[in-house]
């Protein structure tokens, strides 16, 4: 009789000490499967573009931690991928300008579809350039969709191209007064105030507007970004002014 009193307490203690087993549920059908992995939330919204037929300001993103975009050798790469992707059928690339972790580009479009396509087709270049450049990397290179606004008047038009092609200046990268931004489709912009700088000879990365050329006024070489009033001498030739602006 002891041994057995021994071996009940025995037992007993072993299971007083013993892990506790998890209790298992019994699943249903309403049940949900446990999330593994959450989706990593985008900037730009996931909602449907509106309808475009002209030119739109897109604004591509790259993801952190890769090399910065502004320097002469990734430049070259970048603009090789613009001379080569600038023109789809019912898409062009107008403009362009190249900053640290984004691309400001103006492009022109014959409709939505068309948009989507083209950016597609352009930004699958440039990711593979910037891979290949970057000693075989793999992986994606933009962080999340692109931002496209679409232009719609003339002086939206003025003020974009002006934006992106000083957009340098804004963030401080470009200081020179006289000659535009050579990380930008500056130099081959025909429509400056000054026209006093060298060219490239070699072909532009840029298309040719069809929209714009007829939208655009003339633009200052020496202009900085940001919020100030509106003055018709940037716009206009200062001897044609009318008098009512300067009232």
């Amino acid at each position: 009789m002891k041994r057995v009193e021994r071996r009940h307490q025995t037992s007993i203690q072993g299971e007083l000490f013993a892990p506790r087993r998890p209790k298992q549920v019994a699943r249903t059908a309403t049940s949900a499967a446990p999330i593994t992995n959450k989706r990593r939330s985008s900037k730009v919204p996931h909602a449907t573009r509106p309808e475009i037929h002209g030119a739109a300001h897109v604004v591509l993103r790259i993801r952190r931690g890769l090399p910065w975009l502004r320097t002469p050798r990734t430049y070259r790469v970048l603009e090789r991928a613009f001379r080569n992707g600038k023109s789809k059928d019912g898409f062009r690339l107008v403009e362009f300008s190249v900053q640290q972790d984004h691309l400001h580009l103006v492009v022109e479009a014959e409709g939505r579809r068309k948009l989507t396509r083209g950016m597609q087709g352009l930004m699958i270049r440039i990711a593979k350039a910037l891979n290949r450049f970057w000693r075989g990397r793999v992986g994606s290179v933009f962080a999340d969709r692109y931002f496209a606004l679409a232009i719609k008047s003339c002086q939206q038009a003025w003020r974009t191209v002006r934006y992106v092609l000083h957009n340098g200046r804004k963030h401080g990268v470009w200081h020179a007064k006289d000659r535009p931004d050579p990380f930008s489709s500056g130099r081959w912009f025909v429509q400056w105030r000054s026209r006093e700088f060298c060219r490239p000879l070699r072909a532009p990365p840029v298309d040719e507007a069809r929209y714009l050329s007829i939208m655009l006024a003339v633009i200052a070489l020496d202009f900085v970004p940001g919020s100030r009033p509106f003055d018709p001498a940037e716009v206009f030739d200062p001897d044609l002014i009318d008098l009512r602006y300067s009232s």
